[in-house]
């Protein structure tokens, strides 16, 4: 009966008219109560950045005139005028900034949208900060990829980095927004450079860590010991993990001499890093770059990276038994999608493009290389009406541009309907960029002119002509400031260093595998039937806490295929049987905390795992299931957890073994 829609300047057209039938037959009807059915339609048209992939703020403005396609006539209008997210400076610059912009437009609704439903009432947060500075003039090179006016651009947010540092701020409290990718790649390599941490999507893909790229290398060089290229990488990135004392050129330049692998191998054992080649191709995917870790990589800074690239390599061999070329080929084709989930609480600069910034804040926002130029963007399409009785279509897709308006006056109106469409997308990316900011904002951008001294359609044009019309523009002048730099709010909480756990390596040989030969003595007798028995038991038992656990615990047991409908009722008394045994009703009482089946990792010590502690205030009491005959190892084992437990402060108020089988033997320790 009701219906909530949030962001709905985003909703494409096909998911709105979809939608209004549904929607219709709530509003007009009513229940029993003779109460009609409700729609809230929340969003802003001026954060509609979506067109491309179907979003019509168009939709969103007329909703909000004189439109309605619903059979109901009532309609309310609220706007929300208050922001409670920026400081007093913040929110007084993009009123007046967005205001004086709204003139840029002919369409009367798109100007309306900006002159007056712009403008944001102010919190409790008194003053902030707003800069607009702009970079010396710059020389464009022939490449137009490679320019003198990026580097300043990059030299300009690092400083501004550091000044923001100066005036008591983190460097996790910033962000750099850029309109495309590429902006901010070359963000992220330059403040790399300079020692500033960073995050963003580009650090978090797993491909571009140092350590991924050497795993790979090496998996390639496993396939063909005659693929030079994929050699001489894997060579180039040890010294990351590994720094040789001799420089790293000559480190490559050795290990590309030696004749053949065993040479290599006796090579790199004088690293200290002991592997063999051949070794890897006889086992598993995975088995093969578990040994090339524990080989090669041995610091700890890249950690998530590599577990992240072993789970992905685990999958693959469980799923598909990938060899290493069908991985390889699998990583080439899908390598780039893969990134470690963003870690909260680094204290790091984070970059990232304006749309994924979109419903976001920051404290301190930074928006380099604010000179868009729009006559270069991509040329966009149209179709036109084609009334002529000389063509035999009645459309046709042309390129939007002015000449358009020179075909007849569908055509006229058609190109300004897209070229005013064009600039409202424009400045709704702007005006998102600019909205995130709660202290500080810092815009980066330069002045472009012509040689006449007329400014280009550059988005540059719109600061310019702002401080122009504030009578503040000086071309003499770089900087420009509004409020005061120093930082009002308090310190963000501290959140400390990261604890990451290591990577666990289990490297073993096949070779300390045995086969237990007497087990099939046991096969289809009794003992056996006990034995596995008391396994599903076992496992089942893993799901029960209290005794009001077991009929879910059958539930799962029954649809996982552990048991069958027929054996549940035996299994549930043998459960019970267990759980009201009297020397054991201790381990499954209501006011307990009981821990099935977890770990207890050690310092250096083996990580242990009991099948079940109950605790109760600084009693712990320790119970671990058995099959078959009772033996002095399991007494050493359950000693092993009772000391550990006792490391942790707990004293271990009693130690059970339960064989199960045929019957419940209790055996306390």
């Amino acid at each position: 009966k009701h219906f909530f829609i949030d962001e709905f300047q985003d909703t494409s057209v096909m998911q709105w008219q979809n939608l209004i039938p549904l929607i219709d037959n709530s509003l007009a009807s009513e229940d029993l109560m003779g109460i009609r059915g409700s729609l809230m339609i929340v969003g802003d048209p001026k954060q509609s950045i979506y067109r491309w992939r179907g979003g019509k703020a168009e939709q969103f403005i007329a909703l909000s005139k004189d439109y309605n396609p619903f059979s109901n006539p009532d309609k309310l209008l609220v706007n929300l005028g208050r922001n409670f997210r920026s400081y007093s400076q913040v929110v007084d610059f993009n009123n007046g900034f967005f205001s004086f912009l709204s003139g840029q437009f002919e369409d009367p609704d798109y100007r309306e949208l900006y002159l007056n439903n712009s403008s944001q009432e102010q919190n409790d947060k008194k003053g902030g900060y707003v800069n607009i500075s702009f970079i010396p003039d710059a020389q464009q090179e022939e490449d137009e990829e490679s320019t003198d006016k990026e580097q300043l651009y990059l030299e300009a947010v690092l400083e501004t980095i550091n000044k923001v540092r100066t005036n008591g701020f983190k460097y996790k409290d910033i962000v750099l927004l850029t309109r495309k990718r590429r902006p901010g790649v070359l963000l992220a390599t330059y403040l790399t450079e300079k020692g500033i941490p960073i995050l963003s999507s580009e650090t978090l893909l797993i491909e571009n860590a140092a350590e991924v790229k050497l795993i790979v290398n090496l998996l390639r060089y496993l396939k063909s010991n005659e693929n030079i290229e994929a050699k001489a990488h894997f060579l180039y990135f040890v010294p990351h993990n590994n720094l040789p004392p001799d420089g790293v050129h000559n480190f490559i330049a050795d290990g590309m001499a030696q004749p053949d692998e065993e040479a290599l191998e006796a090579w790199l054992a004088g690293y200290n890093i002991h592997i063999s080649f051949k070794n890897c191709r006889k086992r598993s995917l995975y088995e093969a770059v578990e040994t090339i870790v524990a080989a090669f990589i041995r610091e700890k800074s890249n950690q998530s990276y590599v577990q992240y690239f072993l789970d992905l390599v685990l999958e693959r061999d469980v799923r598909v038994q990938s060899g290493i070329t069908d991985f390889l080929d699998y990583w080439d084709t899908n390598g780039s999608k893969f990134s470690i989930p963003s870690p909260e609480g680094n204290d790091a600069v984070r970059i990232m493009t304006i749309h994924k910034s979109k419903g976001l804040e920051f404290p301190v926002v930074i928006f380099p290389f604010a000179e868009e130029d729009y006559s270069k963007a991509p040329r966009s399409k149209m179709w036109l009406d084609m009334d002529d009785d000389d063509f035999e279509f009645q459309k046709a897709l042309i390129d939007s541009k002015k000449e358009v308006a020179e075909y007849g006056e569908k055509a006229s109106q058609l190109f300004f309907t897209k070229a005013q469409e064009e600039l409202l997308d424009n400045i709704n990316v702007l005006y998102v960029a600019l909205t995130r900011a709660e202290e500080q904002l810092y815009i980066i951008s330069n002045r472009n002119f012509t040689s006449k001294g007329d400014l280009t359609n550059n988005m540059s044009s719109y600061f310019i002509k702002y401080l122009m019309d504030k009578a503040l523009f000086d071309n003499t002048v770089g900087e420009y400031h509004f409020g005061s730099p120093v930082k009002i709010s308090g310190d963000s909480e501290e959140s400390g260093p990261q604890k990451t756990i290591e990577v666990v390596k289990e490297n073993f040989d096949p070779r300390d595998i045995k086969i237990a030969q007497r087990e099939s003595l046991m096969w289809g007798t009794n003992q056996l039937k006990a034995i596995e028995f008391g396994n599903v038991l076992h496992e089942i038992l893993s799901f029960v806490k209290t005794e009001s656990d077991v009929p879910l615990a059958l539930m799962k047991a029954v649809e996982s295929g552990l048991i069958t409908h027929s054996q549940e009722a035996d299994v549930e008394k043998t459960l019970r049987d267990i759980i009201f045994h009297p020397e054991l009703n201790i381990f499954f009482g209501e006011g307990n905390t009981v821990l099935n089946e977890q770990s207890i990792i050690g310092n250096g010590l083996p990580t242990l795992k009991p099948d079940r502690v109950a605790i109760n205030g600084s009693k712990a009491y320790l119970l671990d299931y058995k099959t078959g005959t009772h033996l002095s190892k399991y007494e050493k084992q359950l000693a092993g957890y009772a000391g550990a437990l006792q490391q942790m402060g707990f004293e271990v108020a009693k130690k059970t073994l339960v064989y199960i089988g045929e019957d419940i033997n209790v055996v306390n320790l």
